[in-house]
């Protein structure tokens, strides 16, 4: 079942890098995190604040983007081109061809994401080097990055999950809807504790603990301000993001060993 489940991981990881939207954001994300160069001209005293911020920012824009596009597309774009019964013909599970679907995408961002953050990371270092501006590379952008690999990891299982029930764009639209309801999780959770109405308590509640809480995996404002986070809180996130990444999938594998394709 392994070498199965890595062969479609890998034959997604190249049919990946073959899509021409991923080589038009990667081309998006290098011009604006280079730009960043530009925009702290004008901004001397906050050179490093802004260098973080408006870098880690836009990585955090685009891998999302990609995390949505590429994991929604792939299952349904089988579907549609009746290719899936080629596999489901093959001596290799559906559960397999999921995991499998789901390791060469995450493949396929998680090269994207280093791309991205050696990139970041490498101006930080060039412009501390050449300038008298910036402090460099501290463990709080380390920490940030890593946020945003744990965001794609939980990401990616959301997206396949809905893509497995549904087509591209009620998938994506859908995967999308979670992903903001994840970023607003504490807001919601907190709003909900504070109304007196008890259905809309109820309904904040559920939601916070329903949604994944993307926003626990969010340690940029963290790094534009070098703070740092705690080891035990990182290790909680880790824990986190691997328990659901682990449901979403195992919802994903059960809804799609069930599908009927005809």
């Amino acid at each position: 079942m392994m070498n199965g489940v890595l062969t479609i991981a890998l034959n997604g990881f190249r049919e990946s890098r073959r899509n021409r939207v991923t080589s038009v954001l990667v081309v998006f994300a290098l011009i604006l995190v280079f730009s960043v160069t530009v925009s702290v001209e004008f901004t001397f005293s906050t050179f490093d604040r802004v260098m973080a911020d408006f870098g880690l920012g836009v990585i955090g824009l685009v891998t999302p983007a990609l995390a949505l596009f590429l994991s929604t597309g792939l299952i349904p774009r089988e579907i549609e081109r009746r290719t899936i019964f080629m596999v489901v013909a093959r001596p290799v599970s559906r559960s397999a061809f999921v995991i499998g679907r789901y390791l060469g995408n995450l493949f396929t961002v998680g090269f994207l994401l280093l791309v991205m953050a050696i990139l970041f990371l490498a101006q930080l270092a060039i412009m501390y080097a050449t300038t008298n501006f910036g402090t460099g590379i501290h463990a709080p952008h380390l920490v940030a990055l890593y946020g945003l690999a744990l965001e794609m990891v939980l990401l990616t299982a959301v997206a396949f999950t809905f893509a497995t029930l549904s087509s591209q764009f009620v998938a994506t639209l859908m995967a999308t809807c979670v992903y903001f309801i994840g970023h607003m999780a504490e807001d919601l959770f907190n709003l909900a504790q504070r109304t007196k109405v008890v259905p809309f308590k109820l309904l904040g509640t559920g939601l916070y603990y329903l949604f994944p809480n993307f926003d626990r995996l969010d340690f940029k404002d963290r790094a534009t301000y070098l703070d740092a986070t705690p080891m035990g809180e990182l290790a909680t996130a880790t824990a986190y993001t691997a328990a659901y990444t682990v449901i979403m999938l195992l919802i994903a594998t059960a809804i799609f060993e069930r599908r009927d394709f005809k």
